[in-house]
């Protein structure tokens, strides 16, 4: 059974199946840190100001720089969602 799901070929952060403990794989990456059921993992190291990209578009910025395998929530990303209206 999968952990992570990809949800669009463009998204470069893929969405934990179910509580995915640091050190779980997925596409090529390994999860760094714990990650929450829903919430997402970086695929590739997001740079600071980087757009964070889920179904197909930018849904947030990155406040930092984000390495690949990192937990993306609220603590390392600034909504962007008012930008695709």
């Amino acid at each position: 059974m999968l952990d992570f799901i990809r949800i669009h070929p463009a998204d470069n952060v893929a969405v934990a199946l179910r509580p995915a403990p640091a050190g779980t794989a997925f596409a090529g990456v390994t999860a760094a840190e714990d990650i929450p059921q829903g919430h997402k993992m970086a695929l590739a190291p997001i740079a600071a100001g980087g757009a964070v990209v889920k179904y197909g578009v930018p849904i947030g910025r990155a406040a930092g720089d984000i390495p690949a395998g990192a937990w993306v929530h609220v603590h390392n990303v600034k909504t962007a969602l008012d930008e695709a209206a």
